[in-house]
């Protein structure tokens, strides 16, 4: 098989692994089970049952599939395969939402090829919702699915034009948890010259600037697993997402995800004075 071949029949399986995740975290949205604090004291980091069990699923049909692919996750440890491909899991990205009753969550399923992201899912089930992205040498491509009564909708995603920070809407999941101070203070001189900021939106805000509603996200302390699945998603509609100082997001850290490149120049200045932070 070529190459192209091999990442579309990954990207088939796609939605069974989406279906197998739903089918596992959608019912206790409404009464989540077995919640526990992941951080040390002082700090707190949900994880649920339900991000567990989704996980071990999720390897377990990736495992029986696709064999000599790697796997890393959110919750255990990784799976060393035999060949270039590796899935990147976050079963429950938005565990605090997922907590709270807020429909924000989803599930993340990334699929890289050599450490570099080619296929990338959002999907969001209490909302009804998948952001797809498909980034290989030969597709170049992120699409909206929305469900309605089972019925499915394809809309494909292009980002909107916007060339200055005055006219962006920028968002961000949680700047006060997430920036050291250094960080927030450039967050906040962002944050003053845009348009308006939305919080709280965890990987959704992405799939928003892949749609053109929203233009800029600032965020820190992210991991594979939480970035990953985005980067086709905001590439193939036509945006960027990188680390702070302008290369690969693809390892986490501090990101900025931007619906029109033109925006990166100037964010680039504001970042890099917290780059030392």
């Amino acid at each position: 098989m070529t190459l192209s071949v091999e990442i579309k029949t990954r990207l088939d399986h796609l939605h069974v692994l989406s279906k197998i995740a739903r089918d596992i975290t959608l019912p206790l949205f409404a009464d989540p089970k077995g919640v526990e604090n992941k951080a040390g004291e002082g700090h707190y980091d949900p994880v649920t049952q339900a991000d567990i069990d989704a996980e071990d699923a999720l390897r377990a049909e990736i495992r029986t599939k696709f064999p000599e692919d790697s796997i890393e996750g959110e919750e255990r440890s990784d799976y060393v395969g035999a060949n270039g491909f590796s899935w990147t899991l976050d079963p429950i990205d938005g565990t605090r939402a997922f907590v709270a009753g807020v429909p924000v969550w989803s599930t993340l399923i990334a699929l890289s090829h050599n450490n570099d992201p080619v296929l990338g899912m959002i999907d969001l089930p209490a909302l009804g919702k998948r952001y797809v992205g498909h980034t290989d040498a030969d597709h170049c491509k992120s699409w909206l699915e929305t469900e309605v009564n089972s019925d499915v909708t394809l809309t494909s995603l292009k980002t909107s034009s916007c060339a200055e920070i005055r006219d962006a809407v920028l968002g961000c999941t949680a700047p006060f948890g997430m920036f050291r101070p250094g960080e927030l203070a450039a967050f906040k001189i962002i944050g003053a010259g845009t348009r308006f900021m939305r919080l709280g939106l965890d990987a959704l805000g992405y799939g928003l600037i892949a749609e053109g509603r929203m233009d800029i996200i600032v965020e820190a302390g992210m991991k594979p697993c939480d970035v990953r699945a985005l980067i086709p998603i905001i590439h193939g509609a036509g945006g960027r997402l990188t680390n702070w100082e302008g290369k690969s997001a693809a390892d986490g850290g501090r990101v900025v995800a931007v619906g029109d490149i033109g925006l990166l120049p100037e964010l680039y200045i504001y970042l890099g004075r917290a780059l030392d932070s």
